[in-house]
């Protein structure tokens, strides 16, 4: 039986400071404080998971069987001026369908715009109570 596994593609690697779309509270000296509704971070590590019954349970006599990767978990430490911040795992869903990293602040805040003007105008107006 041959292995083969469903090629991924990422839109960041290690290293790389994204602008991440998910809220964070949590400071690094366990003081409540400021929450963000987004912050600046540096990827320091991808953990990739795969779906159970794809990853180890083969069930039929198959001569190639693929392995896929269903979530990748990007573990950030902010940065910037948001470095009093505490690590945190960002899990993504693959394939990517409501982006969460972005490459830069100007790309978040165009997404979170064009998301807020779509949802604007998609739901009819409800009436005052």
């Amino acid at each position: 039986m041959t292995i083969t596994f469903e090629a991924v593609q990422l839109p960041f690697k290690v290293g790389d400071t994204i602008f991440v779309n998910e809220h964070h509270d949590q400071y690094v000296d366990k003081q409540a404080g400021k929450a963000h509704p987004y912050f600046e971070a540096q990827i320091e590590r991808i953990f990739f998971d795969g779906r159970l019954e794809e990853m180890s349970v083969v069930t039929e006599p198959v001569d190639t069987f693929e392995m896929k990767v269903s979530t990748a978990v990007y573990v950030v430490k902010p940065s910037g001026k948001y470095d009093e911040l505490m690590r945190l795992p960002i899990k993504i869903s693959i394939p990517i369908k409501e982006p969460k990293l972005f490459a830069t602040e100007d790309e978040l805040t165009a997404y979170l715009q064009d998301r807020d003007q779509i949802e604007k105008d998609i739901l009819p107006d409800r009436p005052q109570q």
